[in-house]
């Protein structure tokens, strides 16, 4: 590692790429303190300006940090740093047509998601799901993002209780993205609040009870209410 770069792809790029591939297989190790700027300039034999581009790249990604008097450090990547440039992607990309694709793409993981929390839940899985509903249904009707946001952590407690690490890389962006778009996503159904209430509380008795299929079944059902309320939210965002 470190050794001088003869060829230009730019420099920086060519010194990020080794340094974040060092961290990938695990060559850098997490906390892993790296040599100085001086040093790394004398190795790479690249200027400062070059380095320090590199470096802020790096940084940016989440993949080191720079501890001011301390030096710069490998991060010790975690869940939040991952997903957070899909969050920002979802975000940025979010026309009706994308949210629909979303909401649809739930439709295929969730009822599955569900059907392994049914099997894989803790005693302390059940609490936290049964205080998530019970805060939903406690949240006044005009709050609209709070209810957003009790809702989402509902699902999110499903998806831990599944006990499946990669699930929640996959679904936390998603499940991130939908409280941002309030109006579209939980919009004017006549009964919405009661059918969501309702949905999670035949999802919480099915996961409790370990009923694999049912708790299938009920959560397309639930997603497919989900995709008519965005459809009827829209299209009166639309109008008026």
């Amino acid at each position: 590692m470190y050794n001088k770069l003869t060829v230009s792809k730019s420099l920086s790029q060519r010194i990020e790429a080794e340094i974040e591939d060092a961290i990938r297989v695990k060559k850098l190790q997490p906390d892993e303190k790296l040599p100085t700027e001086i040093e790394l300039c004398k190795s790479y034999g690249v200027s400062r300006n070059a380095l320090r581009e590199a470096l802020r790249s790096l940084d940016s990604k989440g993949l080191i940090r720079i501890e001011k008097g301390r030096g710069m450090f490998v991060n010790n990547y975690s869940l939040s740093q991952a997903v957070s440039s899909v969050n920002m992607f979802l975000e940025m990309n979010a026309s009706k047509d994308n949210l629909l694709q979303i909401i649809r793409l739930r439709q295929m993981f969730e009822p599955e998601i569900a059907a392994a929390a049914s099997l894989n839940r803790t005693e302390e899985d059940l609490i936290n799901l049964r205080q998530a509903i019970e805060s939903m249904e406690k949240c006044p009707a005009v709050e609209l993002t709070e209810e957003a946001l009790e809702d989402n952590k509902f699902h999110k407690l499903i998806a831990e209780a599944a006990h499946n690490f990669s699930l929640l890389v996959v679904m936390n962006p998603i499940y991130s993205l939908m409280p941002k778009f309030v109006d579209f996503v939980y919009g004017k159904t006549e009964n919405r609040k009661e059918n969501t209430l309702k949905y999670h509380w035949e999802i919480f008795n099915a996961i409790e009870a370990g009923d694999e299929i049912g708790v299938k079944q009920i959560m397309k059902e639930h997603l497919s209410f989900t995709e008519r309320t965005f459809l009827n939210s829209y299209k009166d965002n639309v109008q008026n």
